[in-house]
Protein backbone atom coordinates (compact mmCIF):
# COMPACT_ATOMS: atom_id res chain seq x y z
CA UNK A 1 0.00 0.00 0.00
CA UNK A 2 2.89 2.69 1.12
CA UNK A 3 4.51 1.98 -2.65
CA UNK A 4 1.30 2.50 -4.39
CA UNK A 5 1.07 5.79 -2.39
CA UNK A 6 4.27 6.64 -3.43
CA UNK A 7 4.38 5.85 -7.05
CA UNK A 8 1.25 8.26 -7.17
CA UNK A 9 2.69 11.05 -5.45
CA UNK A 10 6.37 10.68 -7.43
CA UNK A 11 3.89 10.53 -11.17
CA UNK A 12 2.06 13.71 -9.17
CA UNK A 13 5.53 15.25 -8.47
CA UNK A 14 6.71 14.83 -12.32
CA UNK A 15 3.14 16.41 -13.80
CA UNK A 16 3.29 19.20 -11.23
CA UNK A 17 6.88 19.84 -11.91
CA UNK A 18 6.49 20.04 -15.25
CA UNK A 19 3.84 22.59 -15.81
CA UNK A 20 4.65 25.94 -16.84
CA UNK A 21 3.13 29.73 -17.33
CA UNK A 22 4.13 32.14 -19.51
CA UNK A 23 4.04 35.51 -17.39
CA UNK A 24 2.45 38.10 -19.30
CA UNK A 25 3.67 41.21 -18.57
CA UNK A 26 1.58 43.94 -19.17
CA UNK A 27 2.89 47.33 -20.99
CA UNK A 28 4.00 50.14 -18.60
CA UNK A 29 4.28 53.60 -19.93
CA UNK A 30 5.60 54.57 -16.66
CA UNK A 31 8.27 52.09 -15.90
CA UNK A 32 11.72 53.15 -16.68
CA UNK A 33 13.05 52.30 -20.09
CA UNK A 34 15.38 49.27 -20.80
CA UNK A 35 18.02 49.42 -23.37
CA UNK A 36 16.60 48.86 -26.69
CA UNK A 37 18.93 48.41 -30.24
CA UNK A 38 16.77 49.61 -33.27
CA UNK A 39 18.88 46.97 -35.24
CA UNK A 40 18.70 44.03 -33.31
CA UNK A 41 15.71 44.50 -31.39
CA UNK A 42 13.28 46.26 -33.47
CA UNK A 43 13.77 46.18 -36.76
CA UNK A 44 13.68 42.19 -36.26
CA UNK A 45 10.19 42.81 -35.17
CA UNK A 46 9.58 45.07 -38.29
CA UNK A 47 10.74 42.15 -40.80
CA UNK A 48 8.45 39.41 -39.17
CA UNK A 49 5.48 41.65 -39.02
CA UNK A 50 5.26 44.74 -41.02
CA UNK A 51 7.48 44.72 -44.14
CA UNK A 52 6.00 42.37 -45.88
CA UNK A 53 4.74 42.14 -49.42
CA UNK A 54 2.55 44.91 -49.90
CA UNK A 55 2.41 46.31 -46.78
CA UNK A 56 5.33 48.22 -45.24
CA UNK A 57 7.69 47.66 -47.77
CA UNK A 58 7.26 50.40 -49.72
CA UNK A 59 3.86 50.06 -50.52
CA UNK A 60 2.46 51.95 -47.35
CA UNK A 61 4.26 54.61 -45.54
CA UNK A 62 6.25 54.39 -42.96
CA UNK A 63 8.61 52.33 -45.41
CA UNK A 64 10.06 49.68 -42.71
CA UNK A 65 12.56 48.14 -44.67
CA UNK A 66 15.62 47.14 -42.65
CA UNK A 67 17.45 49.82 -45.45
CA UNK A 68 14.95 52.62 -44.96
CA UNK A 69 13.14 52.13 -41.67
CA UNK A 70 14.91 54.27 -39.12
CA UNK A 71 14.93 57.26 -41.37
CA UNK A 72 10.84 56.74 -42.30
CA UNK A 73 9.99 56.48 -38.86
CA UNK A 74 12.11 59.83 -37.27
CA UNK A 75 11.95 61.67 -39.95
CA UNK A 76 8.20 60.88 -41.11
CA UNK A 77 6.30 61.97 -37.72
CA UNK A 78 5.96 58.62 -36.71
CA UNK A 79 7.95 59.24 -33.12
CA UNK A 80 7.83 61.81 -30.66
CA UNK A 81 10.15 61.75 -28.19
CA UNK A 82 9.25 64.83 -26.03
CA UNK A 83 5.74 62.65 -25.52
CA UNK A 84 6.57 58.96 -26.49
CA UNK A 85 3.30 57.75 -25.21
CA UNK A 86 1.82 60.01 -28.04
CA UNK A 87 4.12 58.37 -31.24
CA UNK A 88 2.05 56.89 -34.04
CA UNK A 89 4.30 54.21 -33.67
CA UNK A 90 3.13 53.28 -30.41
CA UNK A 91 -0.45 54.20 -30.28
CA UNK A 92 -0.90 52.04 -33.83
CA UNK A 93 0.67 49.23 -31.88
CA UNK A 94 -0.85 49.84 -28.69
CA UNK A 95 -4.07 49.90 -29.91
CA UNK A 96 -3.99 46.67 -32.33
CA UNK A 97 -4.76 48.66 -35.53
CA UNK A 98 -1.03 47.33 -36.37
CA UNK A 99 -0.30 45.17 -37.64
CA UNK A 100 -3.52 43.96 -39.11
CA UNK A 101 -1.94 40.23 -38.17
CA UNK A 102 -2.67 40.63 -34.74
CA UNK A 103 -1.52 43.19 -31.96
CA UNK A 104 2.12 42.86 -31.02
CA UNK A 105 2.83 40.70 -27.81
CA UNK A 106 3.25 43.20 -25.16
CA UNK A 107 6.71 42.74 -24.28
CA UNK A 108 7.58 43.74 -28.67
CA UNK A 109 5.16 47.01 -27.67
CA UNK A 110 7.27 47.97 -24.58
CA UNK A 111 10.03 47.55 -26.87
CA UNK A 112 9.10 49.96 -28.94
CA UNK A 113 8.21 52.44 -26.26
CA UNK A 114 11.53 52.07 -24.21
CA UNK A 115 13.07 52.63 -27.87
CA UNK A 116 11.46 56.35 -28.31
CA UNK A 117 11.82 57.25 -24.47
CA UNK A 118 15.49 56.75 -24.89
CA UNK A 119 15.30 59.43 -27.76
CA UNK A 120 14.86 56.87 -31.09
CA UNK A 121 18.65 56.36 -31.21
CA UNK A 122 20.13 54.63 -34.50
CA UNK A 123 21.64 51.96 -32.97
Amino acid sequence: MNLKIFSIMVVLGTVMAGCYYDVVQPIDPNKPPEFVSFSGDLQPIFDKNCNTSGCHDGAHSPNLLPEVSYNELVTGGFVNTAIPEKSTLYTVLQGGTMPPTGKLPPDEIQQVLDWIKLGAPNN
